[in-house]
């Protein structure tokens, strides 16, 4: 089945969970949502989300030099994200309520 349409709406509660957490870059964000068999199209398109999470100020960067000598830029989650997300799985948590209600009767034969 592919999630992809159904995860567009969602990711932003996705990638901010996984970041509450811990700190993360862009990769290995990726890596954590793959683990959840949620997929995205490539590597590049976490970027505009992540873009998105900064400029809503949900999450701050901070720049690390790794082992090998490269930046890594990492997104470490913010209170103002902290907050957005307690909302949002609010707001999933009761939809999923919604629509368990409203397709129960298939599920149980009717």
């Amino acid at each position: 089945m592919d999630k992809t349409s159904l995860l567009k709406g969602h990711l932003e509660m996705c990638v901010l969970s996984i970041l509450s957490d811990a700190k993360s870059y862009g990769y290995e964000i990726m890596k954590k949502l793959e683990e959840h068999n949620l997929k995205l199209k490539g590597v590049s398109s976490i970027y505009p989300i992540l873009t998105k999470l900064k400029d809503q100020e949900w999450v701050v960067t901070q720049r690390e030099l790794t082992d090998n000598g490269k930046v890594r830029v990492y997104y470490e989650i913010t209170e103002k994200g902290r907050t957005y997300l307690q909302w949002k799985i609010e707001e999933w948590m009761e939809l999923q309520r919604d629509l368990t209600s409203l397709l129960q009767k298939h599920l149980e034969g009717e």
